[in-house]
């Protein structure tokens, strides 16, 4: 799962501000800034080409011709990447508002699910956005030469409330799982053959309202 491009810095809000003011006068004691960025964390996909984690003992499919991930009960991948708001905690007064959204796409004919968890510099988990289930989107139907018919999509907005943002600032990485629940009657013998088509995309993305006292 791959990071995708920085944010643009804070200073660069400062920078701007009082470069299109500098010429103004009288300036205030104080300016209150309420900036707000979104921040792009990462987007990865489940297929039958990553490494696969299968989930407690075969439960199904046990007379099927069938992978033998297919015979688990839920099978998934798990991926890690770097999360750093060191930046936004240090330069703000206050973050108002933390809003992070997970968009899901499905094109495999079983549901799937996603989770993900925050850790701190010791790999604990401190927060994770779904609880007590995690997030799901339904199987998609497929055509019998195994084309979808129609990909399923499902998109998740987790506002944090004062105590989940303060409890942010301890976090240095994000886990992100992605799976699937299997089942006797969404995979079989027929149609199993087309799974290395189909993907199961997760994005993750968030959102920082926050305060900026600037003394000229």
């Amino acid at each position: 799962m791959k990071s995708l491009k920085p944010f643009v810095p804070i200073s660069f809000f400062i920078f701007f501000f009082l470069g299109c003011t500098k010429n103004i006068e009288p300036l205030p004691d104080s300016v209150d800034l309420k900036p707000s960025i979104s921040l792009p964390l990462g987007i990865g996909a489940f297929n039958l080409s990553k490494n696969l984690a299968t989930y407690g003992s075969p439960v199904v499919n046990l007379t099927e011709n069938v992978p033998e991930w297919a015979t688990y009960g839920y099978v998934y991948i798990q991926d890690t990447f770097a999360l750093n708001l060191t930046e936004v905690y240090n330069q703000t007064d206050v973050i108002s508002y933390l809003m992070f959204r997970v968009n899901i796409w499905n094109e495999f004919p079983l549901a799937g699910n996603a989770q993900v968890w925050f850790l701190n510099e010791s790999q604990q988990r401190i927060d994770s956005l779904f609880s007590p289930t995690p997030a799901a989107v339904p199987a998609a139907e497929i055509y019998s030469n195994g084309n979808v018919v129609g990909t399923k999509f499902e998109s998740y907005k987790i506002t944090f409330d004062a105590s989940r943002i303060d409890l942010l600032r301890n976090a240095s990485s994000v886990v992100v799982r992605a799976g699937l629940l299997v089942t006797e009657e969404g995979i079989t013998e027929q149609n199993v053959q087309y799974f290395d088509r189909y993907t199961l995309k997760v994005q993750l993305a968030a959102r920082a309202d926050f305060w900026l006292k600037l003394n000229p």
